[in-house]
C-alpha cells in the first residue's frame, strides 16, 4: 500500500520522509511537550530514545511492510532536522486517517500545513482517495492547519482517540481525487488547465499596453511571460498546494484569455476571481460565459462560501461583466492603490454561495 520509494517529497522548507533512528532523540523529546501530550493522542504514555528506536524497528517497519501504518517524519528541508511527525493509520482500500504533531522548537514555521499537503500527495500516489482526520474542539491550531490544507469539517461527536480516551471530536475529510474532468465545456467555450506551450498566446495578449492598462502588471516581456506561465502551470486546483486554479479560455480551439480563482481565506472558504480576454474577441459574451462557469465551479465543486472580484474603477468593461454574472458592488475605495505612477480607485464586487445558487 505505502510506496516509500515516493519519499522524500519537499515543499518550500518542509520535507516529508521516513522516520529514522536518527530522529529518536528529537522524537522522544517532542513527545514530552504539554501540547503534544494533550493533543497528539499518542498511543504510548511515555517515549524514550530507545523506545522510539524499538518502535521504528518493530511495529513501524511491520506497518509499512503490510500497508497498515505509516509513521513519517517532517523535517526542515535545508538541514533535515526533525520538526514533527505525521502518521497514516486505519488504512482501508482507499481511505486512511491522518494525525500529526509538531516539535515545540519548530512551531509557527508552517510545517504542519505543508506537511499535511505533502502527506496528501504521498497518500494519493499510494492509491488512496480519501484522508480523514480528527481533532479536539479546543485545538484551534490543528483546526486551522487542517482547513488550510484542504480538509473540511464533516461532523462532531463523542469518539475514542488513538490514545484510547473518549472525547468530543471534530471529524475532517479531504478528497484526494478531484471529480473535475478537464477540460470543461460551456455552450461556446472550452476551459482547460495551462500547458507548457501557452507562452506564445499569453505574450501576445499580456504584452499589449491596452490589456495591462488597468492591471497591476506592466506589459509583459517574453521573459516575464515564461515566469508567469510557470506560476499558472502550478495552479491546478483550489484544494491543492497552490490554493489556486488558472484556466485557459478557448473558442473553437483558439486560446482567447484566461480566468484565475484563488483562495484568500483557506479556513473559511473565501476566494477571489480575476479574468483577462483578448480584445479581439470582446463584445461577444465570451468572458461572461467563462466567468459564470468558474463561479459555478467554485461554489458547487469547491464549496466556497464567498468569491470576490477587485478591479481598477476605470475598468468599465470588467465592472459591467461583474454585474452581469451576479456579483454585487460592495465597495468603492478612493485612491487606495498606487499603480503605474498614480493613485487609483478600486471597486470590490462579491457573491455568496447562496446567491449563486
Amino acid at each position: 500500500m505505502f510506496d516509500i520509494a515516493a519519499l522524500p517529497i519537499t515543499s518550500e522548507n518542509t520535507r516529508l520522509r521516513p522516520l529514522s533512528e536518527q530522529d529518536s532523540e528529537a522524537y522522544a523529546a517532542g513527545t514530552k511537550d504539554e501540547l503534544v501530550q494533550r493533543f497528539g493522542h499518542l498511543p504510548e504514555p511515555d517515549y524514550t530514545p530507545e523506545s522510539v528506536r524499538r518502535m521504528i524497528r518493530a511495529e513501524l517497519a511491520e506497518g509499512l511492510s503490510s500497508g497498515t501504518l505509516a509513521v513519517l517524519a517532517l523535517a526542515d528541508a535545508a538541514t533535515d532536522r526533525f520538526v514533527g511527525s505525521l502518521v497514516l493509520f486505519d488504512v482501508s482500500s482507499d481511505t486512511a486517517e491522518i494525525g500529526f504533531w509538531i516539535h515545540p522548537d519548530a512551531r509557527g514555521e508552517g510545517h504542519a500545513r505543508r506537511g499535511l499537503e505533502l502527506a496528501s500527495r504521498f497518500a494519493h500516489s499510494c492509491g488512496l482517495r480519501i484522508l480523514t482526520a480528527r481533532t479536539l474542539p479546543e485545538n484551534r491550531s490543528s483546526q486551522h492547519c487542517l482547513a488550510t490544507a484542504g480538509f473540511r469539517e464533516v461532523e462532531r461527536h463523542i469518539g475514542t482517540t488513538p490514545a484510547g480516551h473518549s472525547e468530543e471530536l471534530i471529524h475532517y475529510r479531504r478528497n484526494l481525487v478531484t471529480t473535475v474532468e478537464w477540460p470543461i465545456s460551456t455552450q461556446r467555450l472550452r476551459l482547460r488547465l495551462h500547458e507548457a506551450g501557452d507562452a506564445g498566446w499569453l505574450y501576445e495578449i499580456y504584452s499589449r499596453p491596452d490589456v495591462t492598462r488597468y492591471l497591476l502588471d506592466e506589459p509583459w516581456t517574453m521573459a516575464t511571460t515564461q515566469v508567469e506561465l510557470t506560476k499558472r502551470l502550478a495552479k491546478t486546483g483550489i484544494d491543492g498546494e497552490s490554493g489556486a486554479l488558472a484556466l485557459v479560455i478557448e473558442h473553437k480551439g483558439v486560446a482567447i484569455g484566461d480566468v484565475t480563482l484563488w483562495l484568500t481565506d483557506h479556513e473559511h472558504r473565501q476566494a477571489e476571481i480575476g479574468w483577462v480576454l483578448d480584445p479581439a474577441h470582446g463584445g461577444r459574451g465570451f468572458a461572461t460565459e467563462a466567468v459564470q462557469a468558474v463561479l459555478a465551479l467554485g461554489f458547487n465543486h469547491y464549496k466556497l462560501h464567498r468569491i470576490t472580484a477587485q478591479m481598477d474603477a476605470r475598468n468599465k468593461a470588467s465592472a459591467a461583466l461583474a454585474l452581469r454574472v451576479g456579483l454585487r458592488l460592495e465597495a468603492n475605495h478612493i485612491q487606495n492603490w498606487f499603480s503605474k505612477g498614480e493613485w487609483t480607485d478600486t471597486l470590490v464586487y462579491a457573491q455568496l454561495a447562496a446567491e449563486n445558487a
